[in-house]
């Protein structure tokens, strides 16, 4: 969370939202947030519905695990990755992106 943190201001370049998601409850990731310095909104998903509903996590899998995901403007996704972030890679993705949306304006 933090690396997206220090990416905040490359990401808003390319019109790119960032959006934690979290299986805690919104009680602590009020307080993580707060401890990590965190500017961008984290959602409580206790049940693991967000994942399923965006297909980021199989319907009945009990464990939610690290993913990076890039969703479109269309709400399709465009980009997945299990465990860490690699930051070249979103960069990558989202420039291709924002330069797609300047052709289809």
């Amino acid at each position: 969370m933090e690396g997206h943190q220090r990416n905040l201001e490359l990401y808003d370049r390319f019109n790119t939202r960032v959006a934690g998601v979290s299986t805690n409850d919104v009680e602590t990731l009020k307080y993580w947030g707060e401890e990590l310095g965190l500017t961008f909104p984290i959602f409580s998903n206790v049940t693991g519905h967000l994942g399923i509903w965006f297909g980021a996590q199989p319907p009945g899998y009990p464990m939610f695990t690290r993913k990076t995901v890039i969703i479109d403007q269309n709400g399709v996704i465009r980009y997945m990755q299990r465990g860490s972030p690699d930051f070249h890679k979103i960069l990558e993705t989202i420039k291709q992106l924002h330069a797609e949306e300047g052709v289809t304006k």
